[in-house]
């Protein structure tokens, strides 16, 4: 009975840190009525591109099926806005301390520090922006980021699935807008 209740909570731990994994972060131009917004087209900036030309076009590929599944039409000329993304990623490291506290027993074998230790784990992290910008002003309309841990030596098919829920954080928080905004 106790296994199964460790199990279980080990398990709603890793599941809930899973379902967690990535949280969209947005900004947009409140002075800009969204809602107005009825067609886009993708941007190639020089920034955009990624190392894998693969990926480049399955995240290509999912912004665009995301922004014309939010009811925008895709237009070659002259749309309302442009959309693009840029990417990023970077090394870090993450400390866990375990300090255990101070206890003696009736032993000399007993140290107060018993326990207690530092394990370093270095991951890299990743970040997603999708941008969207007027052609008339310029400026940036709506802007949503995602961050999170980039699987090593992850299979095509987990890189795909890893990307895929990003950019749907980052689709759920452009719906949200469009609603609030009506």
């Amino acid at each position: 009975m106790k296994k199964s209740a460790i199990l279980f909570v080990v398990m709603l731990g890793l599941f809930s840190f899973a379902g967690s994994r990535f949280k969209a972060y947005v900004g947009y131009d409140k002075n800009v009525d969204l809602s107005a917004i009825k067609t886009f087209a993708y941007y190639e900036t020089e920034d955009t591109s990624v190392a894998d030309g693969d990926i480049h076009q399955m995240i290509k590929y999912l912004i665009i099926i995301k922004f014309k599944s939010s009811g925008l039409q895709q237009v070659e000329k002259d749309p309302d806005i442009y959309v693009t993304y840029h990417t990023s990623q970077q090394s870090d490291l993450r400390l866990d301390v375990t300090m255990y506290s101070y206890s003696y027993s009736a032993g000399w074998w007993w140290s107060p520090l018993w326990g207690s230790g530092m394990d370093v784990v270095s991951y890299t992290k990743g970040t997603l922006v999708v941008d969207a910008w007027s052609p008339k002003t310029k400026n940036i309309v709506w802007r949503g980021v995602v961050v999170g841990v980039v699987p090593d030596r992850a299979s095509p098919e987990e890189a795909q699935k890893t990307i895929q829920r990003a950019i749907d954080a980052i689709a759920k928080e452009w719906q949200k807008t469009l609603k609030k905004d009506q």
